[in-house]
């Protein structure tokens, strides 16, 4: 009942939810850095559509689907899809199912949106079918989403102030019930595998895994030793947590930055070897059973 109360309404920080939960750390395998696209990219989210990635990016001139492929230490950008969309956006998460639905999300009017093999998009949720009196303005609005293919349940996620988690019911278009709520802390993308939710928190530098079922946290992992260590962030004057994009393979977690434009740090540079001012996506190994 603690575990439930604490996950639900948020009364511990994080100091506490440190002795409930033993926080592994996880291990690095590579980084990889975007390359031959000249315009700013901000990355803010990734998903697996028929044994290829694709990434989407938050800025008008960035509202396409965007195949990547990883090569050493790069990522390149080899193709693009048009969703259609020409409203003016701010788009953060993205998720797929069978039969080609990608799911996608808008920040700048919170509204969530399946694009089909008919070459359109429709609307699929609003956040005015919530309480009109939460603040959904100034990047505190609808940022990840996941969708459960098997019943139909897409996962939405308010990044903040407060963050929490909608089900939402695809075919009836009705929420079905709202977690993981509370006024600290952030929600930057969501997955979902095998009945668990899987949540970025950005802030902290932990993805958490969420039993749908109770609504409980059974696991989490840290990646704060690689993106926010002790001697330095990867991005030089970053005041916030940058990742914003999950993927979960077999065997790996793959975490996407969005870096705002900002250039490498100096200890990224030694660290790393990393120069220049372009997003990453980081490839940790997967731990068994998570």
């Amino acid at each position: 009942m603690f575990l439930f109360r604490t996950v639900q309404f948020g009364l511990v920080g994080l100091s506490l939810l440190l002795q409930i939960f033993d926080l592994e750390e996880l291990e690095l395998e590579s980084i990889h850095v975007l390359e031959g696209y000249d315009l700013v990219f901000d990355l803010s989210g990734i998903t697996e559509i028929d044994q290829h990635y694709y990434v989407i990016g938050d800025k008008q001139h960035t509202r396409q689907l965007y195949q990547i492929q990883l090569d050493d230490h790069r990522f390149r950008i080899s193709d693009s899809i048009s969703l259609g969309y020409d409203q003016k956006s701010d788009m953060e998460g993205v998720d797929y199912c069978e039969k080609h639905s990608v799911y996608f999300t808008n920040e700048e009017n919170n509204q969530a949106y399946v694009f089909t093999s008919t070459g359109r998009y429709e609307l699929l949720f609003d956040s005015k079918q919530l309480d009109t009196s939460l603040d959904w303005g100034s990047n505190k609005g609808l940022e990840g989403i996941a969708v459960d293919c098997d019943n139909r349940v897409l996962y939405l996620a308010k990044e903040r102030e407060p963050r929490f988690i909608i089900s939402y019911d695809i075919e009836h278009r009705k929420v079905l019930n709202t977690i993981f709520k509370d006024s600290k802390g952030d929600i930057s993308d969501l997955k979902f595998e095998g009945g668990f939710l899987y949540i970025l928190e950005r802030n902290e530098n932990i993805v958490s895994k969420m039993d749908v079922k109770t609504n409980q946290i059974v696991r989490r992992v840290s990646y704060k030793n690689t993106c926010s260590h002790p001697r330095g962030k990867l991005y030089r004057n970053s005041k916030y947590g940058m990742a914003e994009a999950l993927l979960l393979t077999a065997d790996e977690i793959w975490i996407g930055l969005d870096n705002n434009g900002l250039p490498f740090s100096d200890y990224a540079t030694e660290t790393y070897g990393l120069t220049g001012n372009k997003p990453v996506i980081i490839k940790f190994k997967r731990p068994a059973g998570f």
